[in-house]
């Protein structure tokens, strides 16, 4: 079954590819603006979600450890010191928060998604086999009167006619029997059914 979801869920390595190219040019971003004073480590939260919504909690949970370490990595190295410790807690609780919360509702919703898909799945091979049962009954019903039709004549000392009954019997109940099973291949050549005959060299 063919995946119809958004590009990061069916194409997960180029969203792996896109979300470290988001870590890389929001580090780059945050080192030049280290000292002006603008917050651009706030948009961490972007590769972060990007990775919980492609790969769920884990990818959540993953994004938010690297988008802290890169964060922590810039102001170690070059920052200006002027974040308290309240600007680290914040820092580091939206971005756990978003990850965790935002990966499991994508668990979630992937989940669901495959438990409707396998109710169909389910729901369908039910159909089949009560279609195909119906039909054998059919099949059933439909030979037994040719079969009592014959025996009557038979009764009544209409052998031939009781013959050609049966004969139409047998032929109508492999065609219908035949219908209701695959053709089956081997090796390019279809499986001769009931009653046919292959031509040997």
């Amino acid at each position: 079954m063919s995946s119809a979801g958004p590009w990061y869920r069916s194409y997960p390595l180029a969203a792996l590819f896109v979300a470290s190219g988001l870590f890389v040019a929001v580090t780059v971003a945050h080192v030049i603006a280290n000292r002006t004073g603008e917050a651009v480590d706030i948009l961490y939260a972007l590769p972060v979600a990007l990775l919980a919504m492609s790969f769920g909690l884990r990818g959540g949970v993953s994004g938010a450890a690297i988008g802290l370490a890169l964060f922590a990595v810039v102001e170690l190295a070059v920052g200006a010191g002027d974040i308290d410790a309240t600007g680290w807690i914040s820092r580091a609780a939206a971005l756990v928060l978003l990850g965790v919360l935002l990966g499991r509702a994508t668990d979630q919703v992937e989940a669901g998604r495959r438990h409707t898909i396998a109710e169909a799945e389910a729901r369908q091979r039910w159909e089949e086999r009560a279609m195909r049962q119906a039909e054998g009954l059919e099949i059933s019903d439909s030979l037994l009167q040719h079969l009592a039709v014959a025996k009557w004549m038979l009764e009544a000392g209409q052998d031939e006619s009781a013959i050609e009954v049966l004969t139409s019997t047998m032929a109508t109940g492999e065609r219908m029997v035949a219908a209701l099973l695959p053709m089956k291949h081997s090796g390019g050549d279809a499986v001769p059914r009931a009653g046919e005959r292959t031509n040997s060299p």
